[in-house]
């Protein structure tokens, strides 16, 4: 009988070969064309039909394996689409083009390594049903993983292509502007009303940076000449922290978008001055130093001409390195001779670029840099009235990434603009997200530092602290 019906088996596949090999013309079939032509007779092109069915490769003898489960389509089926989005996330430029010890670029080659494991069991789901639902439960824990981890990297490379973008929108302007070449103030508006929407919204103070010689965001991306993106991310630098503060100054307050247009054109004067000399790390010679100070004036002139309509804010964009001491430039202008929106560009210009890192110098955190500009006020150098309105943006401004007294690791979610308190720049609302053993919490936990009898912030967390604690789950704050 298992003779008998191992023979019903054989004739089955047999016949699934047959039907599976593609139609022949019964009638007649060429030969080769470089011969003469002539005619295979029916039987001759079935026995070609049996020897093509005979030399293909082995199928399977016996019934065909069961069907996958509803379940094991379903998470089939969100493998692929998980799939899907990690090749989109790998095939975009700005991706492709980071180094493998940028943060972002080990989280995604971590993630690519769990789908992997992911795609590999799922390669290996068993005949039974039963076995295929008990196998279901580990694939599905997987691939939620790789959902998580691909959700983060994407928000991660999307802030990432938002700087990049907003860089090279005002990049695209000083190139026009430094060219002779049309250019119109709804372009600058625009980016203006963004930073003051995000600042409206609480959004994080995200300070952006481009190399002195850099060109473009990444290979395939729009080109400028050097050093204009890098000019670009630093004036977008100084208009995100006027969309700060303006809004609480007595007399920028009712009109701040002027005041972030203005911030975003104080450097355009600059796109004259060669990569080299603005990539310097040690003193600049009288030349370079003559070069670089009538970055200011040249600023004003091409506001002026490129921007009628705003014609006044080129007297404050020309006064943004005076200093109230008369030792700034391009007049030396003392006290409060200055335009107010001069002295408050002064004020946000040296924090800005203190936030920032330098060929000379790494970045300073926040409170080291608003220490700084309160000590230039305290000295005479800067204005004390808008020196001190970027206490508003606290010692540790939002999305700061702070070690608490305790050990715990987390980023500073809100802060409260108390000037009556002397401790409200230092005592901010913090969602902690690693314990004091730097073991990831599984959900934030909120502290109120102004609330708290005792613990508050340590430092600004440093870069390398950030990556070993953070970079595993929180690329974005890295």
């Amino acid at each position: 009988m298992s003779d008998a019906r191992g023979l019903l088996d054989r004739i089955t596949a047999f016949r699934q070969r047959l039907e599976s090999v593609p139609y022949l013309i019964p009638d007649a079939i060429p030969v080769d064309p470089g011969a003469d032509r002539g005619i295979v007779s029916e039987s001759e092109a079935f026995r070609a039909r049996l020897r093509q069915i005979v030399e293909a490769p082995h199928v399977p003898e016996g019934p065909p394996p069961p069907q996958l489960t509803d379940r094991a389509r379903r998470l089939l089926a969100a493998a692929k689409s998980l799939l899907d989005r990690q090749r989109t996330f790998a095939a975009d430029p700005l991706a492709a083009a980071l180094p493998a010890s940028d943060v972002l670029a080990a989280y995604h080659a971590e993630t690519a390594a769990v789908l992997d494991s992911a795609i590999r069991l799922a390669q290996s789901f068993p005949d039974s049903p039963a076995a295929q639902l008990k196998q279901c439960n580990g694939f599905d824990g997987l691939i939620g993983v790789v959902a998580e981890r691909l959700t983060v990297q994407e928000r991660a490379l999307a802030l990432r292509k938002a700087d990049a973008a907003r860089v090279d929108r005002l990049a695209a302007v000083y190139a026009a502007m430094a060219g002779s070449a049309p250019v119109g103030l709804p372009t600058v508006a625009a980016l203006a009303e963004e930073l003051l929407e995000e600042a409206r919204r609480g959004k994080p103070l995200r300070f952006v940076h481009a190399a002195a010689e850099s060109v473009a965001a990444h290979p395939g991306a729009a080109e400028f000449p050097a050093p204009v993106r890098h000019l670009a991310a630093h004036a977008v630098n100084v208009a995100q922290v006027v969309a700060r503060v303006a809004p609480a100054d007595p007399e920028w307050g009712g009109r701040p978008l002027l005041a972030v247009v203005a911030a975003l054109l104080v450097d355009c004067g600059m796109t004259a001055v060669p990569p080299a000399v603005v990539a310097k790390a040690d003193g600049l010679s009288p030349g370079e130093r003559r070069l670089v100070e009538a970055h200011a004036q040249v600023s004003a002139e091409l506001v002026l001409r490129c921007f009628p309509e705003v014609a006044p804010l080129a007297a404050a964009v020309a006064a943004h390195h005076e200093r109230t001491d008369g030792t700034g430039y391009p007049a030396g202008l003392r006290g409060t001779t200055a335009p107010s929106l001069g002295r408050l560009l002064a004020a946000a210009d040296v924090y800005a670029a203190l936030c920032a890192p330098r060929p000379h110098r790494p970045a300073r955190d926040g409170r080291a840099a608003l220490t700084e500009v309160l000590l230039l006020a305290e000295h005479g150098r800067l204005d004390r009235e808008y020196a001190a309105l970027l206490v508003r943006l606290s010692f540790y401004p939002v999305g700061t990434v702070v070690e608490l007294t305790d050990g715990r690791v987390g980023v500073v979610a809100a802060n409260h603009p108390d000037p009556a308190d002397p401790r409200a720049p230092g005592r901010p609302v913090v969602a902690v997200l690693a314990g004091a053993d730097g073991v990831l919490l599984s959900h934030p936990e909120h502290v109120d530092l102004a609330a708290a009898d005792r613990g508050g912030v340590l430092r600004a967390a440093p870069p390398d602290r950030r990556r070993a604690v953070l970079g595993g789950r929180y690329p974005e704050l890295v």
